[in-house]
This record gives C-alpha cells, structure tokens and sequence, in this order.
C-alpha cells in the first residue's frame, strides 16, 4: 500500500485575523525564522541547517535568474529609418508626349464637337453669255462623347493618429492616390479609348479618323519584326513611312522643315542605337536619322507593343500642319474637360468622406492625314 505523507501544519487562512490577529516584532520573527520546526511548519525544510548558514539566509531570497535569457535592447532600439516614402512604379504614362491636353468643356456636358468644312467649286471656261460657276460649302460635325468617372477616399480618426506616429499624412497619400489613378485612367482611354455602350470616346488606337495600319516589309531573314532586321532594312522601313506620309498629305506636310513624332514600341526602340556587321559605316538608325530628318523626334511608347492583333506598331505623323484651318492646326488633341475635381467631403462620426471626379473625351485625331501607321515591327 501507498505510504501516506504526514501532514505537518494546516494553515486555514492567509489573512491575519484568522490567524488571531497577532503581530510578532522583528525580533520575534528572527527568533521564529531560527527554529527549524517553525520553518518546516511554514514549508521551509531545512532539517539540518547549522547557525552560520541561519546567519546567511534571508527569508525573501529567491532563487536567480527567474527571467528567461533575451536580448538586452530590444530591435526597435536599434532601427534607423531612411528619409522619405518610395512609391510602387506604374508603367510610364505617355500620352502627354504624343498629344498635348485640351481643356475644354464642362464636366457636365455630353459631346465636344470639331467642326469641319470644305470649300467646294471648280473654275469653268469664260464663256460672255454662259452661267457662272459658283463655289460653295459644305460643313460637318465630328462628335465625341464625354465620359465621367468617379473616385474618393475615407479617412478616419485611430487610422489618422496611428499615421502621424509614423509621420504619414493617411489622408493627403489617399488624395494623392485619388489624383495617380484618375491619371492613369486619363492615359488609359487616350490609347484605347472608352467606347461601351456605344459612346463616341476613342483613343490613338482606335480613332476612325486614323488611316489604316499598313504592315511593314519583310526583312532578308524573312520577318517584319525589328529584333530580325539589318540596320539598313530598320531604315528604310522608316523611309517608307516618311515617304507615305509626304504623299498621303498631298505634300502639305515637309518632313524636312515640319516638327515629326516618331512614336515606337518601348520593346523596339533602343534598337535606334544597334550597329550590325552588314552595315559597313557603322551607323546607327539614329545617327542616320539625326543626320536627314533632323526634325523628327522618336518617343518610346510601351502602349504600341502587340497592339495591333499582337504585333507591335509605330506611328510617324506631323506636329501640326499650319495653314490648314482657323484652328492651331495641330493633328492630336487630349480632349479632357476636368482632370479631377472635388465632389463634396462628409463630415462623419468618426472622421470623413470625400469624393472626386473626372471627365474625359479621349483622344481626337483632328487631322487624320498627318498620320501613318505601321504594324509588325
């Protein structure tokens, strides 16, 4: 059988007065702490303590270490933060390159509307008892449709405070958010356009004021692609497309006196600066278009890649073309009425709301014959 332990003391309670409420001097404590059986009774066995160790011991010791080991500083000591915030990059926004913004309109309105004329009339032979001939006009109206997108931001009070203790303004980074998107979007329908629900909102990619994209001449190694061509063949595609340009305006554009935009896929530009071994001048596309067409200035667009059914394209058109209306004569136009603009901010228990808004009309080809488009590059 199981030896059963012997009960040395039962203390029924830790409070005084259950313990008659008496109070022991610090003399009377000493001499109790001394007596062995005193100390088993309080669950102290020290059966075979001698008188120099009593002298040693102090009852409130306790046993060292009770902490578990660790660092000394804590890494938060230790942290040094750098200067400044480093935003996510986006693909680079190139609209603004290719077209210059027209603000023009109101935010409500629903159409931006280009008129156009044309001078009608031919001279006939004199003839002293014949009719005159006359001339005439005829004008028509190009429409395109504004589209309006909306954005905001919620701030509130815990998050507003939590930014400040890391020096971050929550709601001013939520506006700059706001202002990036609405940008984005911009250069978004400058390229594609938004034309759902049948709206008259179209980019450089689809606008039907654009000629037709012609495909480029295969190269010695039996492709259209740049990446597979000579420099001699990357020349002479661009020679091409200045050629069908100078024809296709009836030669009102000159592309040796007339600012030209050459606009490349970001994938196919740098080989402006390749040199291969057929080329025996050691030319470059770029030293070759510097040295003849000094006028033309060449634009990496990451939008023209695989734009066209999956194959790259580039565009080659003129700047502007004076004298061919009462307009600036430019050729390309960001139509945008409002870039952002507030719609209201709410006050709310636990902080506020507020909303923008934007409103856009794409891109406007307004002079489709300063334009060539080649795809397969």
């Amino acid at each position: 059988m199981p030896t059963t332990s012997k009960v040395i003391n039962v203390a029924p309670s830790r409070s005084s007065t259950a313990m008659d409420g008496k109070h022991l001097s610090n003399e009377a404590i000493k001499a109790l702490a001394m007596d062995a059986a005193t100390l088993a009774k309080m669950g102290v066995g020290m059966p075979r303590i001698n008188s120099a160790m009593r002298n040693m011991i102090a009852m409130d010791s306790i046993t060292q270490p009770v902490t578990t080991p660790s660092v000394g500083t804590p890494v938060q000591f230790l942290q040094e933060f750098l200067a400044g915030l480093v935003y996510i990059l986006t693909t680079a926004r190139k609209a603004d390159t290719l077209a210059p913004v027209m603000t023009v309109g109101r935010w409500s309105d629903q159409e931006i509307v280009q008129q156009v004329l044309e001078h009608l009339g031919a001279p006939g032979l004199y003839k002293d008892h014949g009719d005159l001939p006359l001339t005439s006009w005829n004008l028509t109206y190009d429409r395109r449709d504004i589209v309006r997108f909306e954005l905001g931001l919620q701030q509130q009070i815990l998050e507003d405070e939590r930014g400040q203790a890391i020096d971050l303004n929550s709601a001013q980074e939520k506006r700059a958010a706001v202002a990036l998107a609405f940008e984005i979007l911009r250069n978004e329908v400058f390229f594609n356009g938004y034309t759902t629900g049948g709206m008259r909102t179209y980019g450089i990619l689809n606008d039907p004021n654009l000629p037709n994209f012609v495909t480029v001449a295969a190269g010695g190694g039996g492709g259209t692609e740049w990446s597979g061509k000579t420099v001699d063949e990357r020349i002479s595609d661009i020679v091409t497309a200045i050629q069908s340009l100078r024809l296709q305006s009836g030669s009102n554009i000159d592309p040796k006196s007339m600012a030209l935009t050459l606009g490349l896929p970001s994938n196919v530009v740098d080989l402006m600066h390749d040199v291969d071994g057929p080329n025996t001048y050691g030319y470059t596309v770029q030293k070759w278009l510097n040295e003849n067409y000094p006028n033309i200035t060449v634009e990496a667009i990451p939008q023209f890649e695989n734009a066209n059914a999956g194959e790259s394209v580039f565009y080659l058109y003129a700047e502007s073309v004076p004298g061919t209306g009462t307009d600036d004569g430019r050729s390309i136009y960001q139509l945008v009425p409002a870039k952002m603009q507030p719609l209201n901010t709410v006050q709310t228990v636990k902080g506020f709301d507020e909303g923008y808004t934007n409103a856009l009309a794409g891109c406007y080809v307004k002079r489709g014959y300063a334009i060539v488009r080649f795809t397969g590059v």
